[in-house]
């Protein structure tokens, strides 16, 4: 099944915007990675956006791979990381077919990629992660909704936790966008193989305290030595 939303080509076309890495990925891969050989550290950015992450994962000198759904946005991160002298491989590709072998990766990393998904895609989208990752491999996501963000059960229902057309809020013109809770993150995620996650939330207003941005951070990891 295909999980790549169409609405993100539109998205990528009209709005102008990643340009700084999110300051979560940046503060893990610190954390667990600057003292290791970052040449061998094989990360893939997931829904790469237009870059940013990508651009720092390359700049820090680790081996990236980076995809999207959206061509457009894949040609914005090449060109954006084309300033670096050691650049990503880019493809475009849907998320949940992903076009890897097995046990390719150390690092998964997902800035809000599986939050634009229903239910079942993010269910397929992390057993493809699980299957792509090496070993002891760790998927790090972050903007995972929860559904204290403005614009739950707004717009079309999709299923209990998955609205599109959200008109107005932070998600608004995104089209599908899912709303999490720790119990679903617990559950789906063992589902998809992977050991008991750790979970924080970050939460902050918007737009002069009218609009509420509440997300989950979840580190995994894949079983195995």
């Amino acid at each position: 099944m295909q999980t790549f939303d169409k609405q993100w080509n539109h998205v990528h076309s009209t709005r102008s915007w990643g340009r700084y890495p999110a300051e979560e990925l940046v503060r893990f891969m610190a954390r667990n990675y600057y003292s290791k050989n970052r040449a061998q550290v094989q990360v893939l950015d997931l829904g790469c956006g237009t870059g940013a992450n990508t651009w720092f994962l390359c700049r820090e000198g680790f081996r990236t791979v980076a995809f999207d759904g959206a061509f457009i946005a894949t040609a914005k991160a090449a060109e954006m990381c084309g300033e670096l002298s050691a650049t990503a491989s880019f493809l475009q590709a849907d998320a949940g077919l992903l076009p890897f072998k097995d046990n390719v990766f150390d690092v998964v990393a997902d800035i809000g990629a599986l939050s634009a998904n229903s239910s079942s895609g993010v269910a397929q989208i992390l057993k493809e992660i699980n299957r792509v990752l090496k070993p002891g491999g760790r998927i790090f996501s972050s903007v995972l909704f929860t559904q204290t963000t403005s614009g739950f059960k707004m717009g079309e229902k999709i299923d209990s936790h998955s609205y599109r057309n959200i008109e107005s809020g932070p998600v608004a013109g995104l089209g599908t966008i899912h709303f999490f809770t720790r119990p679903e993150i617990k559950r789906v995620w063992r589902n998809a193989g992977f050991v008991e996650p750790v979970i924080d939330v970050i939460t902050r207003t918007d737009y002069g305290g009218k609009l509420r941005v509440s997300f989950y951070t979840v580190t995994a990891s894949k079983p195995g030595s």
